[in-house]
């Protein structure tokens, strides 16, 4: 608690400077940033010391309270964003959390050997649609993995679902199951993607194309 009292702190504090979050007031964070980071938990059973990659981690959610709850997982952060990345170290350095920060782009870097098919989990939460999110996220997971994507009510979640079928399973992927969960702040789901086949080499695609078209 004394960790995620910390972080509010500095989360309001830096907030100042640039923008990280629209939610400011306290208890809001709890619900909508902290609570909802750790649905997760609630729902998926990870095995201690599980490889996790946060793509697209912004101001930390859901990895940071993940890793704050279970400092057993090898947690990486993705953030493009210079300012934001620089808050990633500072928050961890600041809570003494053993994360990675990776400042990049998910497109390049899914095609290094160093990331593509290293991760037990992949998640992202309020990055984009599923079919673009399951372009980016899906080649950094190994086979047997999972990929979740972190999604508002269950009915969006499941129109979202139909529209990515077909990229999932071009990327290598099967639907294992979708979560919704009702919270004091709104309905919640959680679309958990498993991975069963390497992810074809030419994929994910440049940001431009994936805009211009989505699988």
């Amino acid at each position: 608690m004394k960790q995620f009292e910390a972080f509010t702190k500095l989360l309001l504090s830096e907030n100042q400077k640039y923008n990280l979050t629209a939610i400011t007031d306290p208890e809001e964070i709890r619900q909508k940033h902290f609570e909802d980071s750790l649905i997760l938990l609630k729902i998926c059973e990870l095995a201690p010391g599980s490889s996790l990659l946060d793509v697209g981690s912004g101001a930390g959610f859901p990895g940071i309270p993940l890793a704050m709850a279970r400092p057993d997982l090898r947690i990486s952060l993705l953030e493009s964003n210079g300012k934001k990345a620089a808050f990633l170290r500072k928050a961890g350095e600041a809570l003494e959390l053993p994360v990675k920060v990776i400042r990049a782009r998910a497109e390049e870097i899914a095609h290094m050997a160093e990331y593509r098919g290293q991760f037990d989990w992949v998640l992202s939460r309020a990055v984009a649609a599923l079919p673009i999110l399951c372009e980016l996220c899906l080649p950094f997971v190994a086979i047997g993995g999972h990929f979740a994507a972190y999604k508002g009510t269950g009915a969006k979640a499941e129109q979202e679902l139909e529209q990515a079928r077909e990229a999932i399973k071009l990327l290598g992927g099967a639907v294992a199951d979708v979560k919704t969960r009702h919270t004091d702040y709104g309905e919640r789901t959680l679309v958990l993607i498993k991975k069963i086949s390497q992810t074809p080499a030419n994929y994910p695609r440049n940001h431009g194309a994936m805009l211009k078209k989505s699988l």
